[in-house]
């Protein structure tokens, strides 16, 4: 058995949500660039069809709440974490949240039911749906039970 905890706190919120930022930017990006277009094109060109560009205000409008919205899921991380304690069992995994010492869910999961496995930025993600991952801190655990866990994992396997 392999135990080991993780707090969920700003740095862990800046890892799981890179990839929502990243997008986040890149809307906000091609939206401007829209806009912009549309301002200096329809300064040469006066013709109803400009106003199909205006479109560009839509990834230009999501882009922004996204960022926000991430922004702020950080920042309420501050202060405010939650911890996950793991227990790594043969066959499966159990996940105990708590908040201010005070245990508020606990889950089982079997490792054949997650769906993706991860390493980023010293964290394993353990994916069990699509959205949803559980975060293990590396650094948290000894090498031999990395080693064993990502055995357990079958990351190699994966290719993940």
């Amino acid at each position: 058995m392999i135990e080991c905890k993780t707090e969920i706190n700003t740095k862990a919120q800046k890892v799981l949500s890179k990839n929502i930022k990243l997008v986040s930017i890149i809307m906000l990006v091609i939206g401007c660039v829209g806009i912009a277009g549309y301002i200096i094109a329809s300064c040469f060109v006066s013709s109803g069809y400009l106003d199909v560009m205006l479109v560009f205000a839509l990834p230009f409008g999501y882009g922004l709440v996204y960022l926000v919205s991430v922004n702020n899921m950080i920042k309420k991380a501050e202060g405010n974490a939650t911890v996950n304690h793991y227990q790594f069992e043969e066959d499966y995994f159990n996940a105990s949240s708590s908040k201010n010492g005070e245990i508020i869910g606990t889950v089982k999961y079997y490792y054949k039911d997650i769906k993706k496995i991860k390493e980023r930025d010293g964290y394993l993600l353990l994916y069990v749906n699509s959205i949803n991952a559980f975060m293990v801190e590396e650094s948290e655990l000894s090498e031999n039970d990395l080693i064993l866990l990502k055995s357990l994992l079958k990351i190699g396997a994966q290719n993940n």
